[in-house]
């Protein structure tokens, strides 16, 4: 499924869960379109390459560069772009 996935470029966003106050990190190869305000157009989550569990606010730094870490590791990619 990923063996393309080498030379490919991954977008990836930050999201915020404002009902449970969380933070989730979502990686998609398969976004190209942005909307009228000129942030990319992310798919659902379940066709989305990688989706992190939730992290809190408080070890958003240290719990973010783990992630993606771990993130570059299962995609086997380091071509990974943090947008909006």
């Amino acid at each position: 499924m990923f063996a393309n996935a080498k030379n490919t470029i991954a977008k990836a966003v930050l999201r915020y869960n404002k009902q449970k106050e969380l933070y989730k990190l979502i990686v998609a190869f398969n976004v190209t379109e942005k909307n009228k305000n000129g942030k990319y157009k992310f798919p659902a989550q379940n066709k989305c390459a990688y989706v992190s569990g939730d992290f809190v606010y408080e070890t958003l730094q240290k719990d973010y560069t783990r992630i993606l870490a771990t993130a570059k590791k299962a995609l086997r990619t380091d071509n990974i772009i943090v947008v909006d």
